[in-house]
């Protein structure tokens, strides 16, 4: 019989294991002992979204490689299942570290990765942060609830927030202000006082959810649900201009079944925006050039195929190798080899137009895609500029070096009617070039393309 669960054992932040093989559960339980966690376990994607259904989990640790439902696809429908509240997921994965697998692992709701065999330090490290992380999150949730009992407390406590706070009374009007209210809006208290607060919200907002407080939506969802959240939308400033923020209103009864008036808590999120801003930059770009990535450029190329498939318009994929650069990396070094390797970034973007791609796929590998090529000799020109460009001595460090290049040009529908056979036509014109002491641009034809098709079948 199971003995009643006390309010300590409820406030222990729980983690789940997730992992079809039985030795792995007893293991990850076995080391997460050492801390002042509940461990559940579950052995499938089935069991770990019936886990989630039923508590709240400080973190999840779930293995990539589960049958019949594997932990990228159980992850993403944990992420669908709980609302945006957060569940941190850690995978851990026998496989290789591929970049590919990581962006699915990130794009599918994961926080990290940890690889077999994971050491024990590096596991109790990542799941107690993640344990005290959860503590403070509900120790703010009581402190929340601990503010709306204590109303004698509630105006220091307010003065002292971070966020910006608007007091309102029943019809939307401001009739309290917390120091970062004022700081956020550029107003002194006297300057907000007695405004209805949607005076400065957007006009997207207002038009969306209507400009009198009194008959709006807002305020009868507000009454609904006891909160109205919004995580991203702009306030107006006193000075006109857009402060990003989120904000929620919540409804204040003091007693009584009828709402006394409203709080409106709002946060800038400029930094957040900015953060995410600079991970959506990150996540599509390549950290040393800062050309495009593998990601984005296969993005394109899907996009381009699909998009012209039923036109006539024609473009190119160029698939160029670097020679001569391993040489050149290994006898002076990487720093000179990424030096190398910018200057070269930027002279082949310079020999491309506004509307092409040039992409970084590899340590010396890029791809250009060539819109607009009207005829076979508009792709073999660009080719021949970024050659040349390639080809120019760049000096590094006093040091005169120059580059090579192989080029291989597929055209599109000429040579490939998907991505797939445009990559793979490309790749063998490429090798075709880097194998000919005469022709660094090679462009494919029907025996680059019997080949090509020769390889991918073996």
């Amino acid at each position: 019989m199971a003995r009643p669960m006390t309010k300590a054992l409820e406030d222990t932040p729980k983690v789940l294991v997730v992992d079809d093989t039985k030795a792995n559960l007893v293991a990850f339980s076995r080391v997460l002992s050492k801390l002042d966690v509940t461990v559940e376990t579950a052995s499938s994607g089935t069991e770990a979204l019936s886990a989630i259904l039923r508590h709240e989990f400080a973190a999840i640790l779930m293995d990539v490689q589960m049958p019949e439902m594997d932990g990228y696809e159980t992850a993403a429908l944990i992420r669908d299942h709980t609302d945006g509240r957060p569940v941190p997921i850690i995978f851990v994965t026998a496989g290789d570290r591929s970049e590919a697998n990581e962006f699915q692992g990130y794009e599918s709701g994961a926080i990290d990765y940890l690889f077999k065999p994971v050491s024990d330090t590096l596991l109790l490290s990542k799941v107690r942060v993640l344990a005290d992380l959860y503590r403070h999150r509900r120790e703010l949730a009581d402190a929340a609830a601990a503010l709306q009992r204590a109303n004698g407390q509630l105006t220091g406590l307010l003065q002292a927030a971070a966020e910006g706070i608007f007091g309102l009374s029943p019809t939307g009007i401001i009739d309290f202000v917390n120091p970062a209210a004022c700081r956020l809006i550029g107003a002194s208290p006297a300057e907000l006082i007695g405004k209805a607060w949607l005076s400065f919200a957007s006009e997207e907002l207002r038009k969306r959810i209507g400009s009198n407080f009194e008959t709006s939506e807002l305020r009868n969802q507000v009454l609904r649900n006891k909160l109205y959240r919004n995580t991203q939308t702009h306030f107006v400033t006193n000075e006109g201009e857009k402060l990003p923020v989120g904000f929620s209103l919540s409804a204040v009864y003091g007693g009584s079944e009828t709402a006394t008036g409203y709080v409106l808590v709002f946060t800038d999120i400029s930094d957040q925006l900015q953060a995410q801003e600079l991970l959506r930059h990150s996540a599509e770009h390549d950290d040393l050039t800062g050309l495009a990535n593998r990601r984005v450029y296969r993005r394109r190329l899907e996009q381009w195929t699909s998009e012209q498939r039923s036109s006539d318009s024609r473009f190119a994929l160029l698939y160029l190798d670097l020679d001569r650069f391993k040489p050149i990396n290994d006898q002076f070094g990487h720093k000179v080899g990424d030096v190398l390797l910018k200057n070269l970034a930027w002279r082949m973007s310079k020999a491309l137009r506004a509307d092409d791609l040039l992409a970084r796929v590899g340590g010396d590998e890029f791809v250009a895609l060539v819109r607009h090529v009207a005829e076979p000799s508009v792709a073999q020109q660009i080719a021949e500029k970024l050659r040349d460009a390639i080809e120019q001595p760049i000096v590094v460090d006093g040091l005169e070096l120059e580059c090579g290049v192989s080029i291989g040009v597929a055209l599109f529908p000429d040579h490939g009617l998907d991505a797939d056979a445009l990559v793979r036509n490309a790749d063998a014109a490429m090798y075709k070039a880097k194998e000919s002491r005469d022709h660094a641009i090679v462009m494919v034809d029907a025996a680059i393309m019997k080949l090509a098709e020769e390889d991918g079948d073996a």
